[in-house]
């Protein structure tokens, strides 16, 4: 089963996040302010969906979502997008420094979850003498 939740996400995230003429809902985003704040928008619910992960699901899940995000933002953007140009984050000159800053952020989600999950847990130890 786990097979087929994996192979189905990958054929909706390629059908969904990698068409080249993709608009939400007949809404195109022309202007650099337009893509910067269509990027933004992206942040904003990835903040929300780290915040609910977080509270709702074991520290972990938390971490492995963290290290995940982390290594999506830095990998894809240096291979697909720089080494291959497959496409970009945004059609506009932003993307020259919109990307950089999105790799750094990347890479340090993945520092920063897997510290955490390395790190020690606080778990009180009954001793019984």
């Amino acid at each position: 089963m786990k097979y087929i939740g994996a192979f189905a996400g990958f054929l909706l995230s390629e059908f969904c996040f990698h068409i080249m003429d993709a608009f939400a809902a007949g809404i195109k985003a022309d202007t650099p302010a337009e893509r910067i704040g269509a990027v933004l928008f992206g942040i904003v619910v990835l903040l929300i969906l780290m915040a609910v992960f977080r509270k709702f699901f074991s520290r972990s899940f938390f971490n492995g979502f963290t290290v995940a995000t982390g290594l999506f933002l830095s990998f894809d953007i240096v291979v697909f997008h720089w080494i291959f140009q497959l496409h970009r984050i945004t059609n506009g000159p932003e993307a020259n420094w919109l990307e950089p800053i999105l790799v750094v952020a990347g890479i340090v989600f993945v520092t920063y979850g897997v510290k955490l999950e390395r790190a020690p847990r606080n778990i009180s130890k009954n001793v019984s003498l």
